[in-house]
Order: structure tokens, then sequence, then C-alpha cells
């Protein structure tokens, strides 16, 4: 059999080369602009070439998200020439179509007599009546309930050897042969998918490209943990390699490397041989052992809490954990919070941070600059002192207060951090 011919929309480029009117191209696809829900978003594509007068088109794939029986709505236009007859002259469909002098209801009645299929909400779609050269699409997106519809990639096939070919002539000659045809058209569709995928078979198991489903079976087949909690992202970065990180599953680099992919930073390790290090110092031996879990079965695992800022990423975060440690092996997980706090694990450049800066009151009238770690800004080296609220009254009290601030202000320099 031949191999099939087809055109694909699944990039940004693809999908701006047309007319765009109230729609919208993101990442993914066509969604329509927020706004007026009773607008539609109106898509036109440019005109696909078969190379070939009179080609009868097969089928049309579209994968995207519709939001009701009337949400998506596509149509089909064919044509053997490229031009149209319109003001007198014959002009290039493509250039009406992207005219901006043109208003949509004037395209609307020039394409209207090569419309060959409508369809509301397609998934996939026999082009029976599509018969041309030239065939191009329209797409229009409406809201429904405040939720948005959008078109994620579209494949459309050239042409296809149909199954009526191989049977006898009998079968081919009219008036049946149409009906036939289409009745077998269903059974093409089948094994046209089937072809592709035993064609494309290699691809399945490349995890930048495979489908979700096929995504979530590799990771089963691997042995991944609490598969459900992977965004798929992260899951393809993760399996890429797999094979290799598997031979030392259960070692700290192996938890370091599926942490750091889950949570984007390198976690941190303390383990019972680095705190017997220091038993030869009393002092930092004892500190030591209340700060991280002391025994030989047991791992630190510290890693900083905006890496997994809500509770569910937590949650998330422990359960895979224990799916990837050795049985005998427990695991304490330190998340470390972002600024620093008495008797607790801070580490320098890590989460050595002051939190916000404020001033103490007393009474409501009288503000004590709270200066103890906080430098001046290059700002505030020259600027005129600030007056406290109780030496607001003479000017001798006023320079007094200005005094002691600028020499609070310099003994400060010293605990600054």
């Amino acid at each position: 059999m031949e191999p099939f011919k087809y055109f694909v929309f699944n990039k940004q480029e693809d999908y701006r080369h047309g007319y765009l009117e109230h729609i919208r191209v993101t990442e993914r696809g066509l969604e329509p602009e927020p706004g007026d829900p009773a607008r539609p978003g109106i898509f036109i594509s440019r005109l696909l070439d078969s190379r070939k007068e009179g080609n009868a088109w097969h089928r049309a794939v579209i994968a995207g998200r519709n939001c009701g029986d009337d949400s998506v709505c596509f149509s089909f236009y064919c044509s053997d020439t490229s031009r149209v007859l319109w003001g007198g002259r014959h002009t290039q469909w493509e250039d009406l179509i992207e005219s901006p002098g043109l208003s949509l209801e004037e395209k609307h009645a020039l394409m209207r007599p090569f419309l060959v299929h409508q369809i509301w909400n397609p998934r996939d779609v026999l082009l029976y009546h599509a018969k041309g050269r030239f065939l191009w699409v329209e797409i229009q997106l409406f809201c429904q309930a405040k939720r948005i519809p959008e078109i994620r990639d579209m494949k459309i096939y050239v042409q296809n050897q149909s199954f009526l070919t191989w049977l006898p002539e009998i079968y081919q000659a009219e008036p049946g042969s149409e009906f036939l045809k289409r009745f077998l058209g269903l059974f093409e569709t089948v094994y046209q998918e089937l072809d592709e995928k035993i064609a494309h078979a290699a691809r399945q198991l490349e995890p930048d490209v495979t489908e979700p489903e096929i995504l979530f079976w590799m990771a089963r087949w691997v042995g991944i943990p609490e598969i459900p909690l992977w965004p798929e992202a992260k899951l393809r970065v993760l399996l890429h390699g797999i094979v290799r990180w598997n031979l030392i599953r259960g070692t700290r680099a192996y938890m370091e490397h599926v942490i750091r992919i889950f949570t984007g930073e390198t976690p941190f390790f303390v383990e019972y041989g680095e705190i017997e290090v220091y038993r030869g110092n009393p002092e930092v031996y004892r500190r030591l052992k209340r700060y991280y879990a002391h025994d030989p079965c047991v791992v630190n695992v510290l890693i900083r809490q905006q890496a997994a800022g809500s509770r569910q990423e937590q949650k998330a975060l422990k359960k895979i954990i224990e799916g990837m440690k050795p049985a005998q092996l427990e695991v304490r997980l330190i998340l470390l919070k972002p600024y620093l706090y008495l008797h607790q694990n801070v580490y320098v450049g890590i989460n050595s941070v002051l939190g916000g800066y404020q001033t103490a009151e007393l009474g409501g009238t009288t503000v004590i600059p709270s200066v103890l770690g906080r430098s001046k800004e290059p700002w505030e080296v020259n600027a005129p002192k600030m007056q406290s609220a109780q030496f607001a009254g003479g000017k001798d009290s006023r320079y007094a207060g200005e005094k002691e601030e600028a020499e609070t202000y310099e003994k400060s320099e010293k605990f600054s951090f």
C-alpha cells in the first residue's frame, strides 16, 4: 500500500497563516478570545494543494475540546482552481481570505458555492463530497456557559486507496458503487489507524512524543511508584534514561535525581555517618543529634519549602520518596522555611533571608525604628534623618532626636546581615 499523504496543523505558525477574527493562537492551538459569548471565534485556513485535479479528499481527524453540542463548527471548501472571479477579475483565494477589506459576510458569500461539508463537534470525518485540487477549512468556536472550546491539532488526509478498487469491477459500477465506497470507508479508517500505529511503533517508546496513555504504561513498565502524582511533563523528563537510572535504584543518587525532577531543585541529604564524624566534638555532636534524626536506618532529606509550596505537593513528594526508598530505610523530609527562625535549620545561601521590615510602635504615638539586622539602603546614606513623633515639638529637642537616631544607625551597621 502507498504511504498516506496528509496535511497537519499542530504548530502556532500553521494557524497564523490564515484569517483570524476574535480568536487567538496559543501554545496548545486555537481558542476564542474572551468577551462576548455570542460572537464566535473564526479561523479560515490557507489553501491545501493536493496537486491533482478532481482529487477525492479522504478524511479529517481533529483533536480538541468542545463544550456542548454547538460549540465547534467545521466547514470544508473545495475547488479545482486557486482563483475566483471577484469584482470583474480573477483573484487568488488566499488574498481574498486574508484581505482585511472584505467583511466576513462577503467572504462567506464568495465561499458558499464551494462548501462541501459542514459538521458540528467533529472528531473523525470522512470527506465523501470533497473533490477538487484545493481544500480549505473554516473553524467557528463558540463559548458555552463561560467554558472555552479549543482546537489543538488536526490532520487532513489528501487521498486514500479505497477498498472498492480491490473488488471485482461489477461492484465498482454505478449506481451502487458510491454507497459501497462509503460503507467500506468505515473499515478503511480502522485499518488506516492500525497501519499508522504499526509504521510509527518506534515513536511510542519515545517519552517526548508518545501519547499520554502509552506514557503512563511505560512508567508502570519501568516500576515508577505513585504515577498519578506525576505531572505529564515531569514524567516525560523522568523517563529519559530511566533504564540506566534503575541500575542504581534505592541509592542516594537515584533519590536525588527523582526529587530534583519533581521539585526542580537539588535536595540535601544528612546521613548517620555524616553526623558521627563530629563525635569527638561533644557540643557540635549534641546539636546535630538534636536537629537531625540520628539512626543508621534514617536519612534526612532537606529541601526548600518553595520547591513544594502547597500541602498537596508536600504530600505527593512524601509519597514518592516512600515509594522509591529501600524497605529497611526511613526517610525524614525536612522543609526549609524561607526565612531565619531561631532553633531551626538555617543554611547560608539557601534560606538565610531576613523577614519583612517592621517598625515598633509605643502607645500609637511613638515609633522606634527596628534597625537590628537591617543595613541602610544606598538612598538612605545621605538622606535627612527621620523625626520621631515625640521630638516634633521644639527645635532643640528635634536635633536631639536626630542625634540619637544617627547613633542608633551607626551601631546597627555592626549587626547587619
